[in-house]
């Protein structure tokens, strides 16, 4: 009897060596690294932007989109323990076509939050196009995003028609332009206090909302149609000031 206990008592040990073995064989090859991913909805409102609707400001002037392009970079994790994780040579040029815009690998673990610049740092926006692969979003663009005359990259370019009418019941049928750039109309955008959790069993995705019905905040359209930013700066800083609201987590 006390064989067949000791012989047990040996195969118990056994299968827990086994188990304990198996388990941390098990947590060794779980991955440190996930991939990390924007879902960017851009819309008008409630509605998805696009090139072939007619749309309507927070007056209800009609407008309608031919171009929307704009730059984001410098992005910043915030761990857990507050410190920062920067996504070096991540820049993307946004647009209402796209939705998903991958960032790269990132550490496993859970995170305060994160941040991001609309626009681009000093050194990057004085860089040359010429220096990037066309496949890079701060490569040369077509149509152009670049300023050669100012050296610099244009943030945004929103640009179509626009319903010129003074009572605002006509349909668009007058361009608006907002171009805006230069190293002072940065902005950073601040979701520091969004929690998130990139897990070892899947990749990541945060959702984000750009609304350009928020950017067009107190323009008024009809009088306020364009800037190239040094040609009509206070309108340039007014859309500059606005795309901090204009963003939000889905």
């Amino acid at each position: 009897m006390k064989k067949n206990t000791t012989i047990i008592a040996v195969i118990a040990i056994a299968i827990i060596g086994f188990c304990i073995s198996g388990c941390k064989k098990d947590k060794d090859n779980e991955p440190t690294e996930r991939e990390l991913s924007f879902h960017l909805h851009t819309l008008v409102g409630n509605t998805i932007a696009n090139y072939n609707d007619v749309f309507s400001d927070n007056t209800g002037r009609k407008f309608k989109i031919d171009d929307c392009r704009f730059y984001i970079s410098n992005i910043v994790l915030i761990k857990d323990d507050g410190t920062d994780y920067p996504l070096t040579n991540v820049v993307l040029l946004a647009n209402p076509n796209v939705q998903e815009y991958n960032l790269g690998k990132v550490p496993v673990g859970k995170y305060k939050g994160f941040r991001f610049l609309m626009g681009l740092d000093s050194v990057t926006n004085h860089a040359d196009p010429a220096s990037y692969p066309s496949t890079n979003p701060l490569s040369y663009q077509n149509p152009t995003i670049h300023w050669g005359w100012n050296n610099g990259y244009i943030f945004m370019e929103f640009q179509g028609k626009f319903d010129s009418t003074f009572a605002a019941n006509g349909t668009p049928d007058a361009d608006f332009f907002y171009h805006v750039g230069m190293d002072n109309l940065k902005r950073t955008i601040d979701f520091s206090a969004s929690a998130f959790e990139v897990s070892s069993n899947s990749d990541y995705e945060i959702g984000i909302l750009f609304d350009l019905k928020k950017v067009l905040n107190n323009v008024d359209m009809r009088t306020e149609f364009g800037t190239h930013t040094m040609d009509n700066m206070p309108l340039a800083v007014k859309i500059a000031n606005n795309w901090q609201g204009a963003y939000s987590i889905e």
